[in-house]
């Protein structure tokens, strides 16, 4: 596994909705940037509410998803921070650890795609708005956020060494847990939250939210 693109992006207006300030568009770095635990050095956030802090201060998209969803765009197009290959999120798990040099950050939630993405998708002429966000959340291959245990630098071809959750009892794939979040229909979908909500590793916003939806199961 490694790292194949490091993005950062500013935040400008786009003409969505009359005007919506937005740091969605990440352009590749060339050089080695600094990630503590806000994040990466020179990256900004509009949203503030909804993005970034410390559990989610990185975000990270598997890069076979821009095949998946047939996206020809560089890479940091659909808004990540890291562009990761060789694991995806039928294989991470909340509260598995990835080892980058010397930083090291630990998965706390999913992503919560909003109409912003599927607004930057259509320019795929593939896309619409609505037809990508539902592609998009359908199978749960949405990307996933870190919080940084450790800083340092990284850069693209940096090496990325996996270190798995230990607590089988605590293993829930992020592909898992998107889904039962956003379907919560079964049992085992929500035996599933039960076990999200009591991970420690889990970002408070989802955590929160979780724990709000559960209350009309009990």
């Amino acid at each position: 596994m490694k790292i194949l693109s490091v993005n950062m992006g500013q935040v400008i207006t786009y003409p969505w909705r009359n005007g919506t300030p937005s740091a969605l568009h990440k352009t590749p770095s060339k050089e080695a940037v600094f990630i503590n635990t806000l994040g990466l050095s020179g990256d900004e956030q509009a949203d503030r509410k909804n993005h970034g802090g410390e559990d989610k201060a990185v975000f990270i998209l598997p890069a076979s998803h821009y095949e998946r969803f047939q996206i020809q765009q560089p890479f940091g197009f659909l808004g990540e921070n890291l562009t990761l290959s060789g694991l995806d999120e039928s294989q991470i798990c909340l509260g598995d650890r990835l080892q980058i040099g010397d930083v090291l950050l630990e998965v706390t939630q999913p992503r919560s795609p909003c109409w912003k993405l599927g607004e930057r998708a259509s320019i795929q002429e593939n896309w619409t708005m609505a037809s990508f966000l539902q592609a998009y959340t359908k199978e749960g291959y949405v990307g996933f956020y870190c919080r940084v245990i450790q800083s340092g630098f990284v850069q693209a071809e940096d090496s990325v060494h996996w270190l798995p959750e230990k607590n089988e009892r605590h293993k829930l794939t992020i592909q898992t847990l998107f889904i039962a979040k956003q379907c919560h229909k079964t049992p085992e979908q929500i035996q599933q939250l039960n076990i999200a909500i009591k991970h420690p590793a889990l970002s408070d916003a989802w955590r929160t939210s979780i724990q709000t939806l559960l209350t009309q199961y009990q």
